[in-house]
């Protein structure tokens, strides 16, 4: 009798697993899709507000914000290339 009640823990243990795991694998399409955009989003905004301060300190107009502003697109399309790759991985 004992064995039989270890078996059937080791299978309820195993579904629930199971219905985790999916349940994650829903939930994380959603997740991957907003933590790339929030990390191009966020790399362009920070650019910006760098660029902008450096500007506003040194007293020069658009120059360096306009520079920071495109360092950020570079760096917000390289962390989304970084962050798609992870994703194709698992």
């Amino acid at each position: 009798m004992s064995e039989f009640d270890d078996l059937k823990s080791k299978i309820e243990l195993i579904k629930k697993k199971y219905k985790k795991d999916k349940i994650q694998t829903k939930n994380s399409s959603i997740g991957s899709a907003f933590k790339i955009s929030t990390e191009l989003v966020a790399a362009v905004f920070v650019a910006i507000f760098i660029g902008w301060y450096i500007d506003k300190w040194l007293g020069t107009k658009p120059i360096f914000l306009i520079i920071l502003l495109l360092v950020g697109i570079v760096a917000g399309i390289f962390n989304v290339v970084r962050s798609a790759k992870m994703i194709n991985k698992d």
